[in-house]
């Protein structure tokens, strides 16, 4: 790790920039009193060595003191970074899952992109634990006047995340009754995602010189079982390797969140049915 890096992982928490923030106002509102004072008077030469040294002397070391005192380092900032990646950047993407209505405006009276109206984004709804390096969540979205419904798991292991797709198991053999498949689930599974499955597949064969830069998921064959709040599920493990500094790289780790917002886009919108929610279990 180069000390680029090394500074980069060091975590500053907010409550220490707001007080960075105020102090350096602070600070500059005295020293320009000072001067101001100084000048305006004339006689008062003292004034402004004052206000230079405090903002000289006295204003960095006390910056250096706060943030030494605030921040974290080394395991503990790693587990700081990655919790926000669990709480705040992927939960923030993974709301622009829907597509959104389209209005086109004519290029020369663009200026701004829109915000998304609130119910075209999906709902997110998280689950985690102080600590712990893995967060579930409930992913709830409109699609096509039905609503849509996803439980996911991430697991962030610095240099590795797993990703759990959670599948209704008593859902699934209503799908295979209705459509007399008589195969197993995995076979079905696959024949549903053909479109979704193939792209990672692809991403995860490719050359390394050509993945470096990419996420690239390798899907287990074994599917595990889970009953959560009363209900069995099928889950289906993807794993992916991750630069070594996604951590604390903010490109990486927004990189990683949109890429994870686009494979889970296909999957819902590829076969909606396997995740259309009953009104029941909507409200």
């Amino acid at each position: 790790m180069n000390i680029s890096n090394q500074v980069q992982i060091i975590y500053i928490p907010a409550w220490v920039r707001v007080l960075i923030f105020i102090l350096m106002f602070f600070s500059i509102t005295v020293c320009a009193f000072l001067f101001y004072r100084a000048l305006l008077d004339g006689d008062k030469p003292d004034w402004i060595a004052a206000g230079a040294y405090l903002l000289s002397v006295v204003f960095p070391i006390l910056l250096i003191v706060i943030v030494v005192a605030g921040s974290s380092f080394g395991e503990k900032s790693i587990i700081k970074r990655t919790e926000k990646i669990l709480v705040q950047t992927i939960p923030y993407h993974l709301q622009f899952i829907p597509e959104e209505e389209r209005s086109f405006v004519n290029f020369r009276n663009f200026r701004k992109s829109p915000k998304t109206v609130d119910g075209q984004l999906a709902e997110i709804k998280v689950f985690h634990s102080l600590g712990r390096c893995y967060a579930d969540y409930i992913i709830t979205t409109p699609f096509e006047g039905r609503v849509l419904k996803l439980n996911l798991r991430v697991e962030m292991n610095v240099k590795r995340a797993n990703i759990n797709v959670w599948f209704s198991l008593s859902r699934l053999e209503t799908l295979m009754r209705q459509e007399g498949f008589d195969g197993d689930m995995r076979s079905f599974l696959s024949a549903k995602f053909r479109h979704s499955l193939d792209i990672e597949d692809l991403q995860s064969t490719a050359k390394p010189q050509e993945t470096r830069a990419n996420i690239a998921y390798s899907f287990n064959k074994s599917f595990l079982s889970r009953i959560v709040d009363g209900e069995e599920y099928l889950v289906v493990v993807a794993t992916t390797s991750l630069p070594e500094d996604t951590v604390w790289n903010p490109s990486e780790r927004v990189f990683f969140a949109q890429d994870l917002m686009f494979m889970i886009r296909s999957f819902m919108q590829e076969r909606p049915e396997i995740f259309e929610a009953s009104t029941a279990n909507h409200a």
